[in-house]
């Protein structure tokens, strides 16, 4: 049995489908015990942090138990519900990303709105040199959800309010890994990942403008974009 090496950013996600698919293949069967952590995360290439949280979602929706002392094992249910769990795991996983882009829409809104009235000029460069990094990585065909998100993150600083920065923060790796998927889904979409670079700009002039109201729509509309791509994708799957 062989998993193939994952590159970091694609994270926990990937090591539930490889799971997923040795399930599929019979490579796993109910009530087998998974590999230790460390072999997993060897195999998969990535940290034991990431095996870990793959593991702590599977065990949240039944399809695996963790036995102190013993290890990992694949529920003793029937191979056909194992398969419905998964399923299940993953049509909520993109119901989740859809709810995380609507709570991202009524903070970050604001954060643009506040950000157009109260940015300083060393704020509206940082802004900027975000902006540019995730031209460069544009440019180059990269993904950039970490560029992404620092462009986001300039802005909400820039709103100087604590709890709305203090908010992302929070959820700062939720929000890349949602990135990390909605702009791979874009770059399968011609001209998508060119139109999200421009609504990028459209937000850090209207902020760069002074421009509340605008700011405010920009944001809005970007994010909204985002959703209405990923769900349509979604329907095609």
């Amino acid at each position: 049995m062989t998993f193939n090496p994952i590159k970091k950013d694609r994270a926990s996600k990937i090591v539930i489908d490889q799971i997923k698919t040795a399930i599929q293949k019979g490579e796993f069967l109910p009530g087998d015990k998974l590999p230790p952590e460390r072999d997993l995360a060897k195999q998969f290439s990535v940290s034991r942090g990431v095996v870990r949280e793959a593991i702590s979602v599977l065990e949240s929706k039944g399809v695996v138990e963790v036995k102190p002392g013993k290890g990992v094992f694949l529920s003793t249910n029937p191979q056909e519900d194992l398969f419905e769990l998964l399923n299940s795991l993953v049509e909520n996983e993109n119901s989740s990303l859809i709810e995380l882009l609507e709570l991202r829409q009524s903070i970050e809104s604001q954060a643009a709105y506040y950000a157009a009235q109260r940015r300083t000029q060393r704020e509206l460069d940082k802004i900027e040199d975000a902006l540019n990094k995730l031209e460069a990585c544009f440019l180059e065909g990269k993904i950039a959800a970490e560029e992404d998100f620092q462009f986001h993150m300039a802005v909400a600083e820039a709103s100087h309010n604590s709890m709305m920065v203090h908010t992302l923060r929070l959820i700062a790796d939720v929000i890349i890994q949602g990135l990390y998927e909605a702009r791979s889904d874009a770059l399968l979409i011609p001209g998508q990942a060119k139109i999200a670079m421009e609504e990028h700009k459209r937000i850090f002039l209207a902020i760069k403008d002074k421009d509340p109201e605008s700011a405010r729509d920009a944001m809005i509309n970007h994010l909204e974009n985002v959703k209405k791509y990923k769900s349509e994708l979604n329907r095609k799957k």
